[in-house]
């Protein structure tokens, strides 16, 4: 949100209740390692088939001999992009997620900010069917908000969830969500306490 306020987003009468960011540090350490394990033979697969396609590439004596080094090393470039993003990119990722997410509950809907390579703004309209979940940890709550089940190309349901991830309120936002979901029933006045209108950073 570098360069603008969340009420640029904001529709007419829209206030902003809530604001924050995932607390800094590691959260989810078992699920983190077993990923990292887990990465290791895509890592040592897709970096054997790549690198060494490309090293016999060199040695080649013939065009057949040439294409099937190659076609060795672009076979791996896939196992290889995910073995480096389940040992080193998951890493990096929650490293930087403090500095690079950012969140806001206004009187209408979630907002989920991220700016890695570009810049990405989803926002969730908070609805009174909407599904709550709190997990807390250690140091830090997620509120999950969305979850929603899809099917991909390969006919693989997956479900799809939405939420603040390792904020350091996760009780009092689930609360605020709670109020705003009353507040849209016909007999419901839930009162809110609007966050200062200070530029998200």
């Amino acid at each position: 949100m570098t360069g603008a306020r969340w009420e640029d987003y904001f529709l007419p009468g829209e206030k902003l209740l809530w604001q924050g960011a995932p607390v800094p540090g590691f959260h989810a350490w078992p699920m983190a390692v077993f990923m990292t394990l887990f990465g290791i033979p895509f890592l040592a697969a897709g970096g054997g088939l790549s690198l060494g396609g490309l090293f016999f590439a060199f040695q080649a004596k013939s065009a057949t001999d040439l294409g099937g080094t190659l076609l060795a090393a672009v076979f791996g470039l896939p196992f290889l992009a995910v073995g480096l993003f389940l040992v080193v990119g998951q890493w990096i990722i929650a490293a930087q997620a403090p500095r690079r997410v950012r969140y806001a509950l206004s009187t209408r809907a979630a907002y989920i900010a991220k700016h890695y390579w570009g810049r990405d703004l989803a926002i969730y309209p908070i609805l009174r069917s909407s599904g709550l979940e709190l997990k807390t940890g250690r140091r830090a709550a997620s509120v999950w908000f969305y979850s929603q089940r899809e099917t991909d190309s390969d006919g693989d349901e997956r479900t799809q969830r939405a939420g603040f991830e390792n904020i350091a309120d996760g009780e009092k936002v689930l609360r605020l969500i709670r109020e705003l979901q009353l507040q849209s029933a016909p007999s419901s006045s839930a009162s809110f306490r609007e966050a200062p209108d200070d530029p998200v950073s």
